[in-house]
């Protein structure tokens, strides 16, 4: 069957060797039949393009235009307000007369906005929900069409995407863009996906806005197309389109981080910042990323993919965007497979959060194929009788809350509470709990702060709490943005914890809250997302962004001592977690990586020594003046932490495909690679002992080691132990289904565990991205308890003055005390 096609697209190329010129007919297709019968009328003012010359049709609809050598299509610029009946493109024949393109109004009136659903780099011949939720959403929030950004993939992915993703099967018009993985084996790099998707490069219009589609410049093999044909192209589309449009380009790759969007090719150019551009949607790396170019106004948007995790363990998602006269006005991530989510943080059985005297409401909603739009919480005494009842208002994507006064109660009384959330399609979601109207009284223990991740820059992760058998909630705060990998860092009675935005909705926050009670301190706004942990030094909180800018705050006020502007220069995103000692903040990558001076944000020194690779959201780890850092899909480095030098580096054993943080134990570091956790000698960098992991070490957790295990979290297959000196597996825990798919390429079915268990005793404190936060007896594996978060649990939890401390992807950071660390409590108060 390949071979019939190749041969029939060399034949449209032989046919088209000579420049034949190409006329027809826009019109009016009200039977849909393709073909413009007596009564159908032409429709004037619609660009027509053989891919070189841009036309635009006349008042009867008809258009000509000149042709070229290597012409192979001849379309249309579909415009605001309609649809084709057929393709918006029809492959050019010699033999062919004329070229007609049948129209037909979508209903829609040509507004002020455009929505539309992406996709981008799916990679799959599997049928998955991640589909029918994406058609879902597309019906019920009315977009106005689907774009995939390319990297289909090869040629099952793409005859399975013309077959299962199109606009007939999604009930929308549906284009694509061509990646570097769609130029596979052919008479030219392309030919199989014109075949199967038509032109890769061509425009569309849809509400105010003109949006173009542009090919990627390289691939897996060599196009036929070159830079000349695009630039060429553009001039002649954009020279026709009205240019108080807003222009929003489509393509698989970003063209530059920089603030001029230039397409050069040899002699010749475009500046787009000139045509009015206003976004850049790409994808090809995996990650979800949002950044607008210097003052230009211009915003590029990147997206993982939609059936599985990023390369830099990006959530799975396709993201909605809506455009208005002024580019990109609003992008939604609808992280894929969440269903029917509905959970009820406060109050539950598991304790009542209270702000004073006020009961604090929170609930957790989501459901991927339809936003929820509202939720409504009521309570009732034994006897069933309503006692309060109040709307929630929406945090976040994820949590609803609301503070509610309380009614008189006796002493631990018993109430129930019921939530209904309602979904855009108007289904509702239901959920009830009984809990007791009581305040959780404050622990009495002190304990050491918590500066870094996992405590310390060693990464041991050891938590000091007794009894963990039971956990009871003190209080719960939302603090407006998605939590990724942002562990919260406990100092001076403080709770700081950073948030993501990679949309540009500016919900990109540092924030403090009181340890004691969750109330708001402070919050900072910074430029980008902060992705992974923060560092505590002498009164200064440490973060860098996504974009590699570093922040110094005044723990007490939140106010900046400083701002030092990295040396990232391109993609990737900043994402991994800095780390602080002894008066210097480490933190970057490549070349962005350096050494900043704590209290005036001087350079210290700068990594010169490597480059490349990708994003890895692993912590740093230092040890006796030895940095250990690295890049995915590259190599784990040993730096020596006072002059920047590299030690050694690793990328063998798949130490190279690694997302996790590395850890050092009992004089030895120990580092995850893809499917082996390694032991190795820090001096040198070589390997002690190995222990091979099926479940795959694609997580962003440290190993943990105890007297008698080594622990390892895993992307498909829970939380497995493993005997110290024999190394033989002692037993696994299995959490639930991932609610949404993080590690790189992991996808249903997996039990995810994204965040480094804590040491207490004997036991294991665990959260996991199926929404709960487990109590893991050590010895068995077993276990012992649950608390529902309604939220995956990414960034790793931290303990102090005898609260656990778990931040989860809703945005909410919960504190639980131990049954042990806890005195007595008291009925809540009017």
């Amino acid at each position: 069957m390949k071979k019939i096609l190749f041969a029939f697209l060399s034949c449209c190329t032989l046919h088209t060797a000579v420049a034949q010129s190409f006329s027809g007919t826009v019109f009016l297709d009200g039977d849909a039949n393709g073909k413009q019968d007596a009564a159908e009328t032409g429709l004037p003012g619609v660009k027509v393009s053989d891919g070189l010359s841009v036309t635009v049709t006349d008042k009867a609809g008809r258009f000509r235009l000149p042709g070229h050598a290597r012409a192979r299509f001849v379309f249309i610029t579909t415009p605001a307000g309609y649809r084709t009946t057929k393709e918006f493109y029809i492959h050019t024949d010699s033999s062919r007369t004329t070229y007609d393109f049948g129209l037909q109004a979508s209903g829609k009136a040509v507004g002020e906005k455009a929505r539309f659903v992406r996709l981008a780099d799916t990679e799959t011949t599997q049928f998955n929900s991640w589909m029918t939720e994406a058609k879902e959403y597309a019906r019920n929030e009315n977009a106005d069409f689907m774009i995939h950004t390319g990297d289909i993939c090869y040629e099952k992915g793409m005859a399975f995407h013309a077959q299962h993703v199109n606009t007939r099967t999604m009930g929308l018009p549906v284009y694509y863009c061509i990646g570097n993985h769609d130029l596979v084996k052919g008479p030219y790099g392309e030919a199989l996906y014109e075949s199967l998707f038509g032109p890769v490069f061509y425009s569309f219009e849809a509400g105010p806005a003109h949006f173009i589609v542009t090919p990627m410049r390289y691939g897996d093999y060599q196009p036929s197309y070159t830079l000349e044909d695009v630039v060429k192209w553009l001039k002649n589309d954009l020279a026709k389109a009205d240019p108080a449009k807003p222009v929003i380009v489509f393509n698989h790759d970003l063209l530059t981080y920089d603030t001029l969007f230039a397409v050069r090719a040899g002699n010749d150019s475009i500046n787009l910042n000139e045509h009015n551009l206003k976004a850049w949607i790409y994808g090809h790396w995996h990650i979800n990323f949002a950044r607008t170019h210097g003052n230009t106004g211009i915003r590029s948007l990147c997206a993982a993919p939609p059936p599985d995790g990023g390369i830099d363990n990006s959530a799975s998602n396709f993201d909605v965007v809506d455009i208005d006269k002024n580019g990109i006005s609003l992008v939604q991530r609808r992280y894929t497979y969440v269903e029917n989510l509905l959970t009820l943080v406060s109050p539950t059985v598991n304790g009542t959060a209270f702000d004073q005297d006020k009961m604090m409401v929170s609930v957790n909603a989501y459901h991927t194929a339809s936003p929820v739009k509202a939720v409504h919480f009521r309570m009732f005494d034994k006897k069933g009788n309503l006692v309060k009842e109040l709307p929630l208002q929406q945090r976040t994507d994820w949590n609803w809350g609301a503070a509610a006064a309380v009614p008189v109660a006796g002493k631990n009384d018993v109430y129930t509470a019921t939530v209904e959330a309602t979904l855009g399609t108007g289904r509702t979601l239901f959920t009830r709990d009984t809990f007791r109207l009581a305040k959780t009284a404050s622990p009495a223990v002190k304990s050491a702060e918590w500066p870094e991740v996992l405590q310390n820059a060693q990464r041991t992760g050891a938590a000091h709490l007794a009894g963990t058998g039971t956990l009871s909630l003190k209080w719960t705060a939302n603090i407006g943005g998605n939590i990724w990998k942002s562990s919260p860092i406990c100092a001076e009675g403080k709770i700081f914890v950073g948030t993501i935005d990679d949309e540009g909705n500016h919900h990109h926050y540092i924030t403090a809250l009181d340890a004691a009670t969750g109330r708001l301190l402070w919050r900072f706004t910074a430029g980008n997302s902060i992705k992974h942990s923060m560092s505590y030094s002498e009164g200064i909180i440490l973060a860098t962004d996504a974009e590699g800018v570093t922040y110094a705050l005044e723990t007490a006020t939140g106010k900046v001592r400083w701002k030092h502007q990295g040396h990232q220069q391109s993609l990737p995103g900043y994402n991994s977690g800095g780390v602080a000692e002894k008066g210097v903040y480490y933190t970057g990558a490549g070349h962005n990586l350096q050494a900043l001076d704590i209290r005036t944000g001087g350079v210290k020194w700068t990594n010169r020594d490597w480059t490349g690779g990708e994003g890895t959201p692993a912590a740093m780890a230092l040890r006796n003046g030895q940095l250990i850092t690295g890049s995915n899909w590259s190599h784990l480095y040993a730096h020596d932490a006072a002059t920047g030098r590299v030690q050694w580096k690793r990328n063998d054993e798949g130490i190279r495909f690694r997302s996790g943080t590395p850890a050092f134990f009992d004089d030895k570091l120990y580092v995850h690679g893809i499917n082996k956790l390694h032991v190795l000698e820090p001096a040198t960098g070589k390997t002690i002992d190995s222990i091979p992991v099926t479940a795959e070490l694609k997580t962003m957790t440290a190993p943990l080691v105890t007297a008698q295990y080594i622990i390892t979290c895993t992307a498909s297959g829970g939380m497995i132990a493993f005997d110290k000196h024999t190394k033989a597996q002692v037993w696994q825990f299995v959490p639930g289904e991932a609610l949404f798919y993080t590690a790189p390429y992991t996808s249903p079915s997996s039990a995810t565990i994204e965040s480094t268990p804590l040491l207490a005793g004997n036991h294991l404190l665990v959260g996991a991205s199926d929404g709960f936060v487990y109590v893991v007896d050590l010895a068995s594996g077993k276990m012992l308890r649950r608390i529902a978060v309604g939220a995956p649990v990414f960034a790793d939890m931290a303990v102090y003055n005898g609260m656990l401390y778990v931040a989860d992807f809703s945005g909410n950071v919960n504190a639980y005390i131990t049954q042990s660390a806890q005195s007595t409590t008291k009925p809540a108060e009017e």
